[in-house]
């Protein structure tokens, strides 16, 4: 028999066997909470690798997108430099 029906199933301190028996349900169900949000950080954390590398490699694309967008800025310019109709 479980100690929560144990407590509940005595008749002697009901009050006090009823307190009891809720603090350790309370208790079973944060600790069922916390199990489940170690599994989740587990899962999270395993991901984690995968993820940096999948950072890093974006961060490398917007980089070179970014320094692509400045020669194109700068070429665009010399363009209008050496075109003097379209600089007016």
């Amino acid at each position: 028999m479980d100690i929560v029906e144990t407590l509940r199933a005595t008749p002697a301190n009901r009050d006090l066997h009823d307190q009891a028996a809720h603090e350790i349900e309370r208790l079973r169900a944060e600790n069922e909470i916390l199990r489940t949000a170690m599994a989740c950080a587990d899962i999270a954390m395993a991901g984690a690798p995968i993820m940096h590398a999948r950072h890093r490699e974006l961060a490398q694309i917007i980089a070179g997108l970014q320094q692509a967008l400045a020669e194109a800025a700068k070429t665009e310019a010399r363009y209008i430099e050496t075109h003097p109709r379209l600089a007016a």
